[in-house]
């Protein structure tokens, strides 16, 4: 795996602990020390991050050519619910109720139902929200229904070829999957999440699938993520054709509309941009097309928050900007109105559903930006508190050997990813040296070479 630049291990955006009475104040000011708090920018102003990923174990049961995890990751051990539970109260300490919390790994299917379900109780007894990220293999209808009983709100299922899954040799051919996956959850209450990494043996296949996202009315957020060198797999460079902009240009050509990409952010317009639409019947229209409107309702809906605890309550807040400004309210309910109407036939041949589109730009483990990584709006839960995801990426190895102190009812206790249980000190040893261990604990680019080697000898 490649090491990051020393100077990128101070850049803690995580470590932008809560200190005062404005949770969103320092995203904001990370934002606005790179240029990127403009006025259709809702991190920081909305929200104090977008989402936090809590790592509840490295195992995988797929090995995909590009993937986000080392390729000595899965040696290590799964994190007792001790330490996860640590990590939620960090979570809840930097950023308030409201946040995101998504259950990953690995794939977090791969613990014990009953972890998980513990886990979803106390994101929802904290008042934050849960999503499971999986690629769904041991996500059956079973399993969902124990999760969502439990509390879960999202599941985001992550399909595509890099995955390499047997029997599929498009990304048409895996909508089989895709369609499969949408069935198990229906009825649960789940909100549905579709995660696509963006390649060069897929791209061409780009404007059919975001058609086909586009016509299923149960999927609520669609995430095309561009192919990067952060972590393990055969796959390295991106390929030049593939860009932000070719992207969504791919993208509406499946939608067979205009989305307005620069109207509304998510963070800094590098690493994401962000869509809104409307769909039915096979049609879709932009909701933020009117771009100095939009600007203008968010400002609105920023001096009418009145919340205590980082997150605009948009509810709320929509309630307050009608009796404060009702022209402006009328203004926005009327051209909403229109952009649905804009829908035409569709409105006949299916209900009208809002989906939320976003492209996904992570950095390559050794070409981190540090305005980039400072304004990060995707964090991930570490021994030292949430980080920023590119950067966890890059020196994923040198967190999971980070020893971490429990505070529990008999005293402390020590959890090293290294070794398979607490221990009684903080003086564990590192990652094993990948050299010793067994084939079936490699992964990516490490598992080839001792193929290799294994063949050579």
């Amino acid at each position: 795996m490649k090491d990051t630049a020393p100077s990128l291990t101070s850049v803690k955006p995580a470590g932008r602990k809560f200190t005062g009475t404005d949770r969103r104040a320092p995203l904001r000011g990370g934002l606005q020390g790179c240029g990127e708090y403009g006025a259709g920018q809702t991190a920081g102003r909305f929200y104090p991050i977008a989402c936090v990923a809590l790592e509840v174990t490295q195992r995988c049961n797929l090995d995909c050519t590009l993937c986000y995890l080392s390729d000595r990751a899965e040696m290590t051990y799964d994190p007792p619910l001790s330490v996860l539970f640590a990590r939620l109260a960090t979570i809840h300490s930097h950023y308030g109720p409201g946040v995101s919390v998504q259950l990953t790994g690995g794939d977090p299917t791969l613990r014990k139902v009953e972890d998980l379900e513990t886990l979803c109780r106390e994101i929802k007894r904290l008042g934050m929200r849960s999503c499971l990220m999986t690629n769904g293999i041991r996500a059956s209808r079973a399993f969902l229904i124990r999760l969502a009983a439990a509390g879960l709100d999202d599941v985001a299922f992550h399909v595509d070829m890099t995955q390499e899954r047997k029997g599929f040799a498009s990304e048409a051919e895996l909508n089989t999957v895709r369609r499969a996956y949408i069935r198990r959850t229906r009825g649960l209450g789940l909100r549905v999440l579709f995660n696509t990494t963006v390649f060069g043996d897929n791209f061409d296949e780009l404007p059919s699938l975001a058609r086909f996202l586009r016509d299923r009315p149960e999927v609520a957020f669609v995430s095309f993520q561009m192919q990067a060198d952060t972590g393990r797999g055969l796959l390295r460079e991106r390929p030049d054709a593939i860009t932000q902009d070719s992207v969504i240009r791919a993208i509406e050509a499946g939608y067979e509309t205009p989305m307005h990409f620069d109207t509304a952010s998510v963070g800094h317009s590098k690493c994401n941009r962000y869509a809104s639409v409307v769909t039915a019947g096979g049609r879709a229209v932009s909701v933020l097309s009117a771009k100095q409107l939009t600007h203008k309702v968010m400002a609105a809906l920023e001096q009418a928050d009145e919340s205590a605890d980082g997150h605009i309550d948009i509810r709320d807040s929509v309630r307050r900007l009608v009796r404060r400004n009702p022209l402006l309210a009328l203004r926005a309910g009327v051209h909403l109105l229109g952009r649905v109407l804009r829908l035409g036939s569709g409105l006949l041949r299916g209900p009208v559903r809002r989906q939320s589109v976003f492209i996904h730009n992570f950095m390559a483990a050794d070409a981190l930006e540090e305005d980039r990584c400072a304004s990060c709006v995707f964090m991930v839960a570490t021994a030292n508190g949430p980080l920023s995801m590119c950067v966890h990426n890059a020196q994923r190895d040198q967190h999971l050997a980070t020893p971490e102190r429990i505070d529990g009812p008999t005293g402390p206790s020590w959890w090293n990813a290294a070794v398979p249980r607490l221990s009684g000190g903080p003086d564990l040893p590192d990652l094993n040296d990948p050299a010793l261990a067994p084939l079936k604990r490699l992964k990516g680019q490490m598992r080839a070479l001792r193929r290799t080697q294994k063949d050579a000898s």
